[in-house]
């Protein structure tokens, strides 16, 4: 059974911090200008933290997600993957399915581009007429009737182009608490999340797109 290996990373991320020094050291209840530097550092650790804990791009950056091709791996896999439990979810988000593909990273802003690459390494861009995009959950659908392009080279077949994420003053109360929490455990020494900022996070937490 073939696995489709799918990898993203940002290329623009220009947004201001999700919680500003000034903000912070009041949190803190820091004084002087004289840790600035460590405070900001500390908050973008902390914010990229959860953003990979939670799976969700939180300020907006603009993503490149590359994949073999549009097809998940088997059901098989995307079972196993999800690990012992009950989970709930639509079924081709379990299982799979030929007419949606899951970008990583949501939520969306905007899809740039959707492109593909023949055996012959010629690009292609897929027509956004053909295609519908659910920003929330991160989801490209075909239109009725439409297929997504075949005859495609083995890896790296898909280079999909987007802008996600809230934005700074956009991020969900909660994230940002867990955000300032994560940023006190850093400034005090602490290592790694506390069970109360994970619950925080927790009801924001996506399975892994990049995993399928």
């Amino acid at each position: 059974m073939r696995f489709n290996r799918k990898s993203a990373y940002v290329t623009v991320s220009t947004d201001s911090p999700a919680i500003s020094t000034a903000d912070m050291k009041t949190f803190l209840r820091v004084d002087g200008s004289a840790d600035d530097a460590v405070i900001a550092a500390y908050v973008s650790t902390a914010t990229e933290a959860c953003k990979q804990y939670l799976r969700l791009a939180l300020l907006t950056e603009t993503f490149v997600m590359k994949a073999d091709g549009f097809q998940y791996a088997g059901a098989d896999d995307r079972m196993l993957a999800l690990g012992p439990g009950v989970h709930t979810g639509s079924r081709p988000y379990i299982l799979g399915g030929g007419e949606t593909f899951d970008v990583a990273y949501p939520p969306l802003q905007s899809v740039t581009s959707v492109e593909t690459f023949d055996r012959s390494n010629n690009v292609s861009t897929f027509s956004s007429d053909k295609y519908e995009v659910d920003l929330q959950s991160g989801r490209i659908y075909l239109n009725e009737g439409e297929t997504w392009p075949s005859d495609l080279r083995a890896q790296d077949a898909v280079k999909i182009t987007y802008v996600a994420g809230y934005g700074s003053g956009s991020i969900p109360d909660p994230i940002v608490q867990a955000i300032r929490g994560y940023v006190e455990q850093l400034y005090d020494g602490c290592e790694g999340m506390t069970a109360e900022i994970k619950r925080l996070l927790s009801f924001y937490r996506r399975g892994d797109e990049l995993a399928w």
